[in-house]
């Protein structure tokens, strides 16, 4: 079993098993444009290549004890995920959209076979974690401002800040800075034109220059962390090759030694 996980492990099986995802997101993507026969036998090939490859997988675990390691790893369990979920039923329109998403899922395994979108992904997947703080200050702060536009503008204003809902909207438009000057000259001439400037304005200020520069920093920190963790990895396996290089050399050494002495005694 061991010379199994060391297969499925080799360099050459992880090339192929790429080559065979970006063939399958080639096929997906040929078929938003004309459906035809032999995309359909091309991407049911691929599958059963992910099949393989994944029971080949889960045997190499279980032969070796690897069982646990095997499936605390999250790049494997979506894998289980997208295989098993390409062969639900399609009778129900809603299940054939599934199986439809789930196929175009399988070109994102692209990411756990090349080590460094594998780094950025991890990144942002621990940053997603690290910034529920954030998202809730951001959440307090929408919240605020949001109800300040309501009871300021919801009179003058109702389309953009008549109700809750609509003003989250607005102040999300705002945020991605589609238009936001158009609400600003809204009220041009009006009494109530300093709040809108000034309303506005804050607002960009504490979201874009404030909130948002907080999310960059817990990303940009949380990259330093996970490249550091990678690069200790990668170092204590360099120091093991190293040290196993060491005892190939001396064992060489011992063997010429012994052979020498052979010698000489006959």
């Amino acid at each position: 079993m061991e010379k199994l996980h060391q297969f499925v492990e080799s360099p050459w099986f992880q090339r192929v098993v790429l080559a065979v995802i970006i063939a399958n997101g080639v096929f997906v993507g040929w078929q938003t444009y004309e459906k035809l026969p032999w995309l359909d036998v091309g991407l049911k090939i691929c599958l059963w290549i992910f099949v393989a490859e994944l029971v080949l997988k889960l045997i190499a675990a279980f032969g070796t004890g690897r069982v646990k390691q095997f499936f605390t790893d999250g790049w494997n369990i979506f894998d289980i995920v997208v295989v098993v979920g390409s062969f639900l039923p399609t009778v129900d329109p809603t299940m054939s959209a599934l199986v439809r998403v789930i196929r175009v899922l399988r070109v994102f395994r692209l990411v756990r076979s090349i080590p460094e979108l594998r780094v950025i992904v991890s990144v942002l997947v621990k940053s997603v974690v690290s910034m529920k703080y954030i998202t809730l200050l951001a959440g307090i702060i929408l919240y605020i401002y949001g109800v300040i536009g309501v009871k300021l503008f919801g009179e003058f204003m109702p389309k953009e800040y008549g109700t809750m809902h609509e003003s989250f909207f607005t102040l999300f438009r705002v945020l991605t800075g589609d238009n936001w000057s158009d609400l600003r000259y809204a009220s041009e001439g009006q009494p109530w034109q300093w709040k809108n400037t000034f309303y506005h304005v804050s607002w960009i200020i504490v979201s874009t220059f404030l909130l948002i520069n907080l999310i960059v920093g817990a990303v940009l920190n949380n990259y330093q962390q996970v490249q550091e963790v990678e690069n200790a990895k990668k170092s204590k396996l360099d120091v093991s090759d190293a040290r196993l290089k060491e005892l190939v050399d001396e064992m060489n050494t011992i063997m010429k030694h012994r052979e020498l002495m052979s010698r000489e005694g006959t």
